[in-house]
């Protein structure tokens, strides 16, 4: 499936079928959530969230948090469809390439974000020259490790399920 149009038939290329809309769901829901606590948690250890979010409100942090679930979700389907979760070797380059996808994605988020509070185009554009390929690397090394757990996880489950 290369769309992700949630058809369950197994794709012309020989990936697998549609994810399952549950699992899909509930991996993108961990990662946006996982994405969103850990860098609020260090920001907390070093006493730099106040300043942080004296500036943001709560109307831009929940269109921020959606944006980044709703874009988690469209790339967990897509690397829920490149793999089969048989190893972690047959998910690396898909979660590479999907956390890739992600990080790049929510620093477009964040530029649109930037470039309404900040309207400075100098700015926004050196701050995406540099920011894409960061973010880029840090979404595909965050892929492949999210990959891991989320392998580790569906197979916890699966035994917990008798192997259904």
């Amino acid at each position: 499936m290369a769309d992700g149009d949630g058809t369950s038939a197994p794709a012309a290329d020989g990936a697998s079928p549609a994810p399952d809309p549950l699992l899909r769901w509930a991996l993108a829901s961990f990662h946006a959530a996982t994405l969103l606590v850990v860098p609020l948690a260090i920001l907390y250890a070093v006493d730099a969230l106040g300043s942080l979010l004296r500036g943001v409100h709560t109307a831009t942090g929940l269109g921020l948090y959606l944006a980044l679930w709703g874009l988690t979700w469209w790339t967990n389907g897509r690397w829920l469809a490149a793999t089969r979760l048989d190893g972690l070797r047959e998910t690396i380059r898909p979660a590479a390439t999907w956390g890739a996808v992600t990080g790049v994605g929510f620093l477009f988020v964040l530029l649109v974000a930037v470039a309404v509070a900040l309207p400075d185009p100098v700015f926004v554009a050196v701050l995406a020259l540099v920011g894409a390929p960061v973010s880029a690397l840090v979404g595909a090394v965050a892929g492949v490790g999210f990959a891991a757990l989320d392998l580790l996880i569906v197979a916890a489950g699966e035994r917990l399920a008798g192997g259904a």
